[in-house]
C-alpha cells in the first residue's frame, strides 16, 4: 500500500467520524451532464438556471478562503467549480461536513454532486459556483493527475500493460481511450443496422459444445459435472449457423466470443469477437460486393466519410478492391513457383531453407505461414486473395474451373486479415470425406445429418471484429480495442 493509499484511508476514516456516509446511496437529481451544459451554457446563465451535476475530481486548486475544482464526467468534458468558504459557511453555518469537506478532506479521483450557478470567470471561462456539494463516492487509490502545460503532458499513464490489467483508470485519465470504446460500441450498431436492413436474423449459438468445429484451433477444454463429460469453449460458431440456413433462415448473423487456446500478439487474443453471417441462394463472389458495401456503410455513418488515414497514407473504402489469387501472389513475392499441387517434402524444404517455422508438419500450415512470413507484410490497401487450395478450405466448396481450388477469398488490408468467406460446401458425402481427413477422431455427426437434409447454396464470412475495429481507430494492436485483453 502507497503513503498516499494511507493517507486518503485515514481521511476516509475521519469522514466516517463526522457521521458522514462517503458512499450515499441516495438518488440525487442530475439535470445536465457536462457536454450538454456547456452546449447551452449562454442561454443557462441568461436564465439563472440552477444546476445539478456531478463527476470525478481532477483538479484542485486550493487558495485560503476560495477554492477551484475540475471535474469530468461520462460525457467525457471537463468543467470549473468554484468556492467560497465563507460563503459554505454562511449557508451551512457550523455544519462540519461541508466545512472539513472543502478544507481538507476532498481529493483528485473523488466523485462528487453538487448544485449551484453557472457564470463567467474574469478570464473567461464558464464556472460553476457551487451552492451545495455531496461526496458521492470517495478515491482511496490515487489515480495519475496528467497535466498538460505549453501542450505537453506529464504523468501521463502510458504503460501499455499498466492501462491493459487497469483499464479502469486508463480510461478515467486517458480521453482518446474512452472515445476509441465508444467508436467501437457505434460500428458494432452500424453493423447491426445494416444487416438488419436487409432482413437478416441476428441469433445466438452454442458457446460450450461437444465439438470444436467450424475451424482448425486449439481449443479451451472444460467439463460438464452433471452430465460427466468434457466440453470446448467455441472456437467458431460456423457449423451451427449453418443447421440454421438448414432450417429456413434467409441469413442469420452473430456477433460471437470465441475462444482459442493458442497465441497472444498484436492481431490476436484468446478470447475474441468475431462476426459471422450467412445469406441463402448467393455465392462468394457477391459476398466480396456486399462485402464492401458494409465497409462503405460502416465508415459514412460512423466517420461520416468513405476514407481512413493510416500511417499517412489514405485507405479508400470505394475503390474496387483488387483481386489476386493466392499461388500467383506467394510466387510474385517470393519467386517460389509453388501451386496447389506442390508436394509436401518441397514445401517443408523450402521451409528449412528460409528458416519458416514448421512445427506442424502439413500443406495447410506450411502454405499459410510461407504467406504470413513473405506476403502478408506487402499488402496496405485492401485486397482479396482467392483460390485457396481445398487442403486450406475443407469446408469450402470446389471452384468450377480448378477442382483442387475452392471458391474462397481473405481481406487483407495493411498486413492484417480481416474477413475470411466462401461458398459453403453442402454436399454431405463430400464434406464427409474432407471432415474425415482433417481429424477422423472429431466429426460433427449432427452436423453432417443437417447437411442430408439439405442446405440451399449458401455463401458465409466471418469478421474479425478486434481487428476491422483497431484498423478503422488506426491502432496496430488488438489490445487496444478490446477492453480487457488476456495478460500473463
Amino acid at each position: 500500500m502507497s503513503e498516499q493509499e494511507k493517507i486518503r484511508i485515514q481521511k476516509l476514516k475521519k469522514i466516517k467520524l463526522l457521521g458522514i456516509n462517503p458512499y450515499p446511496s441516495k438518488k440525487y437529481k442530475i439535470n445536465y451532464n457536462i457536454k450538454k451544459l456547456l452546449y447551452d451554457k449562454i442561454k443557462i446563465i441568461k436564465k439563472k438556471k440552477k444546476i445539478y451535476i456531478s463527476g470525478r475530481i481532477f483538479n484542485i486548486r486550493n487558495m485560503s478562503k476560495s477554492s477551484f475544482i475540475d471535474i469530468k464526467d461520462y460525457s467525457n468534458n471537463k468543467i470549473q467549480l468554484y468556492y467560497n468558504i465563507n460563503y459554505i459557511e454562511k449557508i451551512y453555518k457550523n455544519n462540519k461536513y461541508y466545512i472539513f469537506l472543502f478544507k481538507k478532506y476532498l481529493d483528485i479521483g473523488d466523485i462528487i454532486w453538487i448544485s449551484g450557478n453557472l457564470f463567467i470567470t474574469k478570464l473567461k471561462e464558464y464556472t460553476i459556483l457551487i451552492k451545495k456539494i455531496i461526496l458521492l463516492s470517495k478515491c482511496i487509490y490515487p489515480i495519475p493527475n496528467v497535466k498538460i502545460k505549453n501542450k505537453k503532458i506529464y504523468y501521463e499513464f502510458k504503460n501499455k500493460e499498466k492501462r491493459y490489467r487497469m483499464r479502469y483508470i486508463d480510461l478515467i485519465v486517458n480521453d482518446k481511450i474512452k472515445k476509441i470504446f465508444l467508436i467501437r460500441s457505434i460500428i458494432i450498431n452500424n453493423i447491426r443496422k445494416f444487416l438488419n436492413s436487409y432482413k437478416y436474423t441476428e441469433v445466438d449459438t452454442p458457446i460450450l459444445q461437444n465439438i470444436p468445429g467450424g475451424a482448425n484451433a486449439k481449443p479451451f477444454i472444460t467439463y460438464h459435472n452433471k452430465f460427466k463429460k468434457k466440453l470446448y469453449l467455441r472456437i467458431s460458431n460456423e457449423l451451427y449457423l449453418k443447421r440454421l440456413i438448414v432450417g429456413g433462415f434467409k441469413g442469420v448473423y452473430e456477433f460471437s466470443r470465441n475462444f482459442r487456446n493458442e497465441s497472444i500478439d498484436k492481431n490476436h487474443n484468446p478470447e475474441f469477437t468475431i462476426l459471422e453471417f450467412y445469406v441463402s441462394y448467393k455465392n462468394h463472389i457477391w459476398m466480396m460486393n456486399f462485402f464492401q458495401k458494409l465497409l462503405i456503410y460502416i465508415c459514412k455513418k460512423t466517420f461520416n466519410k468513405c476514407k481512413i488515414k493510416i500511417n499517412n497514407k489514405t485507405i479508400d473504402f470505394t475503390k474496387k478492391i483488387k483481386k489476386i489469387k493466392l499461388f500467383d501472389y506467394i510466387n510474385e513475392k517470393t519467386k517460389l513457383n509453388i501451386n496447389e499441387n506442390t508436394s509436401l517434402k518441397k514445401l517443408i524444404n523450402i521451409c528449412k531453407k528460409f528458416k519458416i517455422d514448421i512445427n506442424i508438419k502439413k500443406k495447410e500450415k506450411i502454405i499459410d505461414n510461407i504467406f504470413n512470413n513473405f506476403c502478408k507484410k506487402n499488402i496496405f490497401y485492401p485486397v482479396f486473395i482467392t483460390d485457396y487450395p481445398i487442403y486450406m478450405s475443407p469446408l469450402a466448396k470446389k471452384n468450377i474451373k480448378y477442382k483442387k481450388l475452392t471458391e474462397r477469398f481473405e481481406l487483407y488490408i495493411n498486413g492484417i486479415e480481416i474477413a475470411n468467406a466462401y461458398s459453403e460446401l453442402n454436399d454431405p458425402i463430400e464434406q464427409l470425406k474432407r471432415f474425415k481427413k482433417q481429424n477422423k477422431n472429431k466429426i460433427d455427426k449432427d452436423f453432417i445429418k443437417s447437411l442430408k437434409i439439405g442446405m440451399p447454396p449458401t455463401v458465409g464470412i466471418g469478421i474479425g471484429i478486434d481487428r476491422l475495429i483497431a484498423l478503422l481507430t488506426n491502432n496496430d494492436n488488438i489490445q487496444e480495442v478490446i477492453l480487457f485483453p488476456q495478460m500473463k
